[in-house]
């Protein structure tokens, strides 16, 4: 993968596989799906924001972007009025095949084919970083389709602070601009896409970074090899598993690979 950084709008530009429908039919395993989405369905992640925010769990809740369609399941599972889109239609179609009562459809976060202000939250999960001409047309169809103080939990991959160190020491190759032959994504600017959200009426209410593990061994090299170890571990030891815990959570203050925000539609 080609990383580059283009200082203008202060953000990494991946290159080397491109971003299609068909990338990700491949990308997601489809001979264990079953079992990778219903391994999902007690997610302490999604489970943790919904309560806080949404815990009399009334309102329709969107994924842009479900991919699989595991957070679909997990907030199906609790009750939630669950409905998901993605562009990988053989991926949908699979999901759909095994669990028929969920409400996934093939579709375009670009434009989407729901009423205005028809969900009271919306899911956005690792998906606005790989639109090579920018998030723009899915942020207007985020606030369309959102209530009136509807919930936006939007995450991406971000600057952290050593990525913002490696940028300002020219340790990254510089983006020196024109299109990019097979774009896979851009690793934002945290503060850029939140005065971008801002601007056009959404309020930031809570952010978090995170995945501090991964942020780290991507960027540094010499620790790649151990990190990537205790970020592979599957086993059920539990110093392993609670050192990996407070790793990812202290090295997400200055390293963490991604940034969860928490914003409402104020219309």
């Amino acid at each position: 993968m080609k990383i580059m950084y283009e200082k203008e709008k202060k953000r990494l530009v991946y290159a080397g596989k491109s971003s299609s429908p068909d990338f990700w039919n491949s990308h997601w395993d489809l001979k264990d799906l079953r079992e990778s989405i219903e391994r999902e369905k007690n997610s302490r992640f999604i489970l943790k924001i919904l309560r806080k925010y949404v815990p009399d769990k009334k309102g329709r809740i969107l994924e842009g972007g479900c991919g699989k369609g595991q957070v679909v399941y997990c907030m199906h599972v609790h009750g939630y009025e669950s409905v998901g889109i993605d562009f990988a239609e053989k991926t949908v179609g699979r999901t759909k095949e095994l669990f028929p009562y969920l409400d996934i459809r093939v579709g375009d976060v670009r434009d989407l084919q729901f009423p205005d202000d028809y969900f009271l939250g919306y899911w956005s999960l690792g998906v606005i970083e790989h639109f090579q001409e920018g998030h723009h047309d899915i942020l207007k169809e985020m606030k369309r389709v959102l209530v009136n103080r509807g919930y936006l939990f939007l995450n991406f991959p971000y600057m952290s602070c050593l990525r913002k160190l490696k940028a300002k020491l020219g340790l990254y190759k510089q983006f020196t601009g024109g299109g990019v032959e097979s774009f896979y994504q851009y690793v934002l600017d945290g503060d850029t896409v939140i005065r971008e959200f801002e601007s056009n009426g959404f309020k930031l209410i809570g952010k978090k970074p995170y995945s501090g593990i991964k942020g780290f061994k991507d960027e540094v090299a010499v620790f790649r090899s151990l990190l990537q170890r205790l970020f592979d571990y599957k086993g059920k030891n539990l110093w392993v598993r609670g050192l990996r815990y407070i790793f990812d959570i202290v090295l997400a203050f200055f390293a963490g690979h991604m940034i969860l925000l928490v914003l409402r539609n104020m219309k």
